[in-house]
Order: C-alpha cells, then sequence, then structure tokens
C-alpha cells in the first residue's frame, strides 16, 4: 500500500466517521423530540381541559385522562377495558354501536351529543371522535355541554311555549311594523276583530280606530315617548260593529316587531255602566226615601244618613257624620219610648223594632216609628225612623170623633126621653099655676119654671152634640158680645171675689158669626175662670185683631195645670173640676171649629191659664 492511498483511505473513514456522527446526533436529537413529543402529548393527554378517550373500533376503552375519572366517579382501572355504551343510557347505545362503525367506515373525524349517565344523573357531552394515524383505534374527546344544552332546551321549550301562548291565548295579540302594517296575529285577534287572517294582514290597526280624535293622537304621543302604553279605545269592525278594546302595546318586543295585546271589554264596560246606574238608583232611592235612614258602624258612630234622616233629627249629615248615634238621638220621653236601649241589646243578625218618643225639636214631643237591623254588610248596621206624629194625632182625633158620636147619639136618646116628661110637665104646670093664683104659691111656680127652663137648655146642648143645628153667620162686633157676657157674669164674679179686666177699648172688631153661640163660649170659658179661682183673683180678658182674624184672650190667674193635662182639655168627659162633666170646653172647641177657628190653651202651675181665641174676619158660609 503506497502512502498515497492510506492517506486517501485514512480521509475516507473520516468523512465516513463524521457522517456517522452527524447522523447519530440526528438520531439523537429525533429521539429527544420525540421523547419531548410524547411527554408533551401525555402532559396534554392529561392536563386536558375535556375528557380524553382512547378507543379500539369496538369501543373497548383502552385509556383515559383524568377528566374522564372525574365525570363518571370512578377510579381508571374501573374505566379501561369497559365499552363506551355501558356509560350511555340504555335508549344510546345503539346510536353509539352506528356511531363507531361510521367511524370505522369513513376514518372521518365525526362528533356527537350523548348524555353519560352516573349516579342516576344524565349530564349531556359533546363526543368528537377520530382514528388514530399507524393504530387500531380511535381518540374521542369529552366535552361538558350540559349547561349549553339545558339553555338550548329551555329556549326550545320558551319558544314552544311563546307560540302556545301566542297561538291559544284568550286576548289578542297582534305583531306590526314600524308601519303600522300587521304582519302576524292569532285566533282571538282575529274573532275580536271580526276578520279572516289574510283580511286582517292586509291591513293596519289604526284602520279599525273608530275616532282619530285628540283622545287617539294624544296615545300615539305618548306610545312613541314612553315605549309602552296601556288605554281604552273605541274600534269599528268591518261587520259595522262598535268594541270597546282594553290594549297593551309595547315597541319593539319581539325581533324588533311591536306587539299589542287586545282584550274585548265591551261587555265589561256595559256591566260597569249597568252598576253605576244601579248604584246611582239605590242612592237616589237611599236619598229619597220617606223614612230616615242611619247607616252606623260597630261602634255606633254614623256612616251615612239620608235627607229624611236629617229632616227629622234637623242636623246636616256632614256634621253627623262620625258621631255617635247613642249621642244624636235625644233621650226618650220614658225608657219604654226610648231606642237607645234597644240600640244596645242588639247582636250579629238580630233586628227589632219599636216606637220612640222624643223632643226632636224643642219641647213638641213627637213620635216615631224605628227599625233597627244590626250588621248588614260588613259590620254596618241600619235604624230607620218614620214620624208618625201626625198619624197619631190623627188617630187621637178619630177616638175623639168616634167617642163624640157615641156621646151623640147618647145625648139624642136621652134628650128624646127627657123631653116628653118634661113637656108633660110644664102643661101640668101651667094648669096648676092657674088653679093656684094666690100669692103664696107664685114664687114656687116661678122657681119650677125657670129649672125647667133650665133643664131645657141643659138638654139643647145635648142636641147639639147629637146634631149641630144649621147656623147663619152674620157680621157681628165681637166687642159687643163680650160686653154683654161679661155684665151677665158679673155677679157670679162678685159672689167669687173675682175681679174681671177688660183689656180693649171702645173700638168695633166685627168678625161673621153667630152671636148667641160665640156668647156661648165666651159664657163657658168666663164661667170655667170664675169657678178656679176658689179664694177670688182676676180674669183678664183682651181684645186685639191681627191681618185676617180677631184675637179674643181670656186669662186667669189661679193654680194652673200641667202641660200633660192641658193637651186633653176638651176631650170627652174630661175635666179638673170636682163637680164637671167636661163637655162644656168640648162644646166651646166645636163652636168654634164650626166658625172655622181655632182655640189654643197656655198654662203653667202656679201662675194660671190663658185662652186664645181666633175667629176670622171674612165672611163664612154653612157649606165652608
Amino acid at each position: 500500500m503506497t502512502g498515497v492511498s492510506y492517506i486517501e483511505e485514512l480521509q475516507q473513514l473520516q468523512r465516513k466517521l463524521s457522517n456517522l456522527e452527524q447522523e447519530n446526533l440526528y438520531l439523537r436529537n429525533a429521539l429527544k423530540e420525540e421523547k419531548q413529543l410524547e411527554k408533551r402529548i401525555k402532559a396534554a393527554f392529561f392536563a386536558a381541559k375535556d375528557g380524553i378517550l382512547i378507543l379500539q373500533p369496538s369501543g373497548v376503552i383502552l385509556d383515559v385522562n383524568d377528566i374522564i375519572c372525574t365525570v363518571f366517579k370512578l377510579e381508571k382501572d374501573k374505566i379501561i377495558g369497559r365499552n363506551i355504551t355501558h356509560f350511555l343510557p340504555r335508549e344510546y347505545r345503539e346510536k353509539a354501536r352506528e356511531y363507531l362503525a361510521e367511524m370505522n367506515e369513513s376514518k372521518k373525524h365525526s362528533r356527537h351529543l350523548f348524555p353519560l349517565k352516573y349516579q342516576h344523573n344524565e349530564v349531556f357531552y359533546e363526543i368528537s371522535a377520530g382514528k388514530l394515524p399507524d393504530e387500531d383505534a380511535f381518540v374521542a374527546i369529552v366535552r361538558n355541554m350540559t349547561s349549553y344544552f339545558l339553555k338550548h332546551q329551555k329556549k326550545q321549550k320558551e319558544k314552544l311555549l311563546y307560540n302556545e301562548f301566542f297561538t291559544e291565548a284568550l286576548d289578542g295579540i297582534v305583531l306590526w311594523k314600524e308601519t303600522g302594517e300587521i304582519i302576524a296575529a292569532n285566533e282571538s285577534a282575529l274573532r275580536i276583530f271580526e276578520s279572516t287572517y289574510e283580511e286582517l294582514m292586509q291591513t293596519k290597526i289604526s284602520d279599525y280606530v273608530y275616532q282619530k280624535d285628540e283622545k287617539y293622537v294624544s296615545m300615539i304621543k305618548q306610545l312613541y315617548k314612553h315605549k309602552s302604553n296601556r288605554e281604552e279605545l273605541m274600534f269599528l269592525m268591518p261587520n259595522g260593529q262598535k268594541k270597546l278594546l282594553e290594549f297593551t302595546t309595547k315597541l319593539h318586543s319581539v325581533e324588533g316587531m311591536h306587539m299589542s295585546i287586545f282584550r274585548n271589554i265591551s261587555e265589561r264596560y256595559k256591566m260597569e255602566m249597568d252598576l253605576r246606574e244601579s248604584k246611582t238608583m239605590l242612592k237616589n232611592v237611599f236619598e229619597e226615601a220617606f223614612d230616615g235612614i242611619i247607616v252606623w258602624d260597630e261602634a255606633f258612630r254614623i256612616v251615612d244618613m239620608n235627607r229624611a234622616a236629617e229632616r227629622i233629627l234637623l242636623k246636616p249629615k256632614e256634621e253627623m257624620t262620625g258621631m255617635s248615634l247613642l249621642d244624636v238621638l235625644p233621650n226618650g220621653k220614658s225608657v219604654a219610648e226610648d231606642i237607645k236601649p234597644m240600640l244596645l241589646t242588639l247582636k250579629d243578625g238580630e233586628q227589632n223594632r219599636g216606637l220612640y218618643t222624643a223632643a226632636i225639636n224643642g219641647n213638641e214631643w213627637s213620635q216615631f216609628e224605628f227599625r233597627n237591623k244590626y250588621n248588614i254588610y260588613s259590620g254596618l248596621s241600619i235604624t230607620t225612623l218614620r214620624d208618625i206624629t201626625e198619624n197619631a194625632v190623627l188617630e187621637k182625633q178619630l177616638r175623639k170623633s168616634s167617642t163624640l158620636n157615641v156621646i151623640g147619639e147618647l145625648a139624642a136618646g136621652i134628650a128624646h126621653e127627657i123631653r116628653n116628661p118634661m113637656t108633660a110637665l110644664k102643661g101640668f104646670i101651667q094648669l096648676l099655676e092657674n088653679e093656684f093664683k094666690s100669692d103664696n104659691h107664685k114664687m114656687y111656680f116661678s122657681v119650677i119654671k125657670t129649672e125647667l127652663n133650665r133643664i131645657e137648655m141643659i138638654i139643647n146642648e145635648f142636641l147639639l152634640l147629637a146634631k149641630p143645628k144649621d147656623v147663619q153667620y152674620v157680621k157681628c162686633d165681637v166687642t159687643k158680645i163680650m160686653d154683654e157676657t161679661l155684665e151677665l157674669l158679673q155677679a157670679q164674679a162678685v159672689l167669687f171675689n173675682v175681679q174681671i179686666e177688660k183689656n180693649y177699648g171702645e173700638f168695633q172688631l166685627e168678625v161673621y158669626c153667630d152671636p148667641n153661640q160665640m156668647k156661648k163660649v165666651f159664657i163657658n170659658i168666663v164661667k170655667n175662670g170664675i169657678e178656679v179661682l176658689e179664694h177670688g183673683g182676676e180674669i183678664q180678658v183682651e181684645l186685639n185683631e191681627t191681618e185676617d182674624s180677631c184675637h179674643i184672650m181670656i186669662k186667669d190667674n189661679g193654680n194652673g195645670i200641667s202641660k200633660e193635662l192641658v193637651a186633653r182639655l176638651g176631650e170627652p168627659f174630661f175635666t179638673t173640676k170636682e163637680k164637671g162633666t167636661g163637655l162644656g170646653l168640648m162644646v166651646c172647641k166645636q163652636i168654634i171649629e164650626d166658625h172655622k177657628g181655632k182655640m189654643e190653651i197656655e198654662s203653667e202651675e202656679g201662675i194660671g191659664t190663658a185662652f186664645h181665641i181666633y175667629i176670622p174676619k171674612h165672611n163664612i158660609s154653612n157649606n165652608d
């Protein structure tokens, strides 16, 4: 071997050695990179936030990362070797097998959503799977999609619910554009607007408005200002029918569209009008009722009252509202005639009634018929008052008239029975007087005839009660009649030590009357005054005139009588005198009433009694 050859060979060896070193370096680098890549893949496999499974084509699990262990709540050794379908609900297993077969055939990456079941719960995961290169296996990435799935499911339900709400709603729902054109409506809206779907889609809501007045213009302005409103408006339907609709509008409520919800309130409006009319009618009935009605609460506070109650109690509603009914009502004439004890004994649902006598207006007693009803509505009770004072007076007058009729019939019978023997007595007395003409018997006959005439006069008074005789009214001077009466009674007044004082001048007081009957009235009253002054006293007689009547006052300064007894004066057989009959004043009252006048009696115990007689000046015919 030559020197050149050796050197060349050595150089070749050096080049080969250098190449081997480079290859070795490359291999070491490649191995290092492969180890680093394997390390990164393993780190990515176990550090991934999504679950990763390595599956055989049959679905048997070869490997899993920690996320899958967390998902299945199992250790890795209890997962590896089991088929993926074991962790799926039964109804999804067939679908999973089809999914694996599809990947084996197509070798393509695919994605599906499966519910994975563990501990009786379902959690929805998206599984993305692909074929591993150079291996008969698949890698599957499992991502938790439960939140997304539930949101999607909720959205679908909401959409379904919205569709059901829109379609089945009892109220009419209309969707419309900014231009006012209707683009959707439910069945209720079609019924409200009396239109088909096609007809409604060709119109605007404003086309149905009955009147586009100031209210409508203001409503539109407020809608675009506040973006929503709630109003009532009259609409005119295509068939000519008017409907009052209540509607709520919300701008840009559904995908930029405006929505209006309509409700037909025509019937409700009619009912409200009927209720208002009924309320007005009941209020009018309440206010205009003839009986006084008082509404009060559980504490007896007055809540309301009608006009009749105001008239009865002589106070306005405004003043009495809120006051206690027990304080407003005056005390009764007696406990038996008071309403308050009856009010206090009322219980829930009970009612009572009775007569109530009270001095509402000063000293004048008024009589009321009352009814109380407790808790008629929501703790409110009512009391009704009916003024029967006039009825009581009429009833009293009726009883008096009935008594007068009985007395009249009795008087007529007595007078008839007495007159027959009286006629015989008068005849025989005249015969006896003619036979006994001596002066010794003349005085006896005079007394007998005087007493017989007195008896006849009493009989005539009885007959006046039975059948008043026809009276001829003539123009007379009352002053003259009074003077003649007082002159007639002067002797009796002196006998009883009574002074009669006349307080009238020499003027004439002329009235149309029967002078004899008027004299009878004056005699009766003055004579009564003399008789009550047992120990002497004074009688005042005054004559005055008013615009249309003559006023006669006869007053004594005797003991007087109580107000209760004054009210009974003039009743048949009622008298304050020991031997009186009560017929005198009754006859006087009858005569004055026949003259279209009136008599008033004032008396006070310890002071005396005054009779006021008023006789009209105008002419009185027998037919008046």
